[in-house]
């Protein structure tokens, strides 16, 4: 299924409607084209319907509903993916000479096992992935370096993303949440003097 004809659910919609709001503050959108996208925004039932509502409002990396399916290319620079955006399985992420930053953590994932190319050629990539998730870190690597800091997963059948490809004198970095360990009071024991 395109992700476009995917459900959109009452967060996304409230991911458009903040932007729109934003934009009638500053005078971008008068009363009436607030109004007429707002609604539109309100009634959408796909994906599909939502970014064309605030394209013109904001620059592509900073959209509230992002459905670009291409590859996620840095050359001599820097890109990042973050926010609200389908992840296609299959999808390639690549470094040359540059850094890629790719945040899952409000991702959506079209599949529970959803696979990537991710390439680092004198560059840096970093993923950050949401709690839960099991991260399968495949691929080689030559002078060059591929790690996670995920933990396997204790769900019992956690979403699964899977990275495959190589690093050429670059890097691969895949970032989990860290978890909080819980410090309990702890009661010093009084100290009694010469008197008590």
């Amino acid at each position: 299924m395109s992700p476009a004809r995917l459900r959109a659910s009452q967060s996304d919609r409230e991911r458009v409607l903040r932007v729109l709001r934003d934009a009638a503050a500053d005078g971008r959108l008068d009363l009436a084209e607030f109004e007429e996208r707002s609604g539109r925004a309100q009634e959408a039932r796909t994906l599909g319907e939502l970014p064309g509502l605030t394209a013109d409002l904001l620059p592509a990396d900073q959209q509230p509903i992002r459905l670009d399916p291409r590859p996620a290319l840095a050359l001599f620079g820097t890109l990042s993916r973050r926010g609200r955006w389908v992840a296609v399985p299959g999808e390639h992420v690549a470094a040359l000479a540059g850094r890629v930053d790719v945040d899952m953590r409000e991702a959506l994932l079209l599949r529970n096992h959803h696979r990537m190319t991710v390439t680092a050629v004198l560059g840096r990539v970093e993923i950050d992935v949401p709690e839960g998730v099991e991260v399968r870190l495949r691929g080689w690597s030559f002078l060059g370096l591929r790690t996670t800091t995920a933990r396997p997963s204790s769900l019992p059948h956690p979403p699964v993303v899977e990275i495959d490809g190589f690093s050429l004198l670059g890097s691969v970095r895949v970032r989990a949440p860290k978890r909080r360990r819980f410090l309990g009071w702890r009661r010093r024991p009084r100290r009694r003097g010469i008197g008590s």
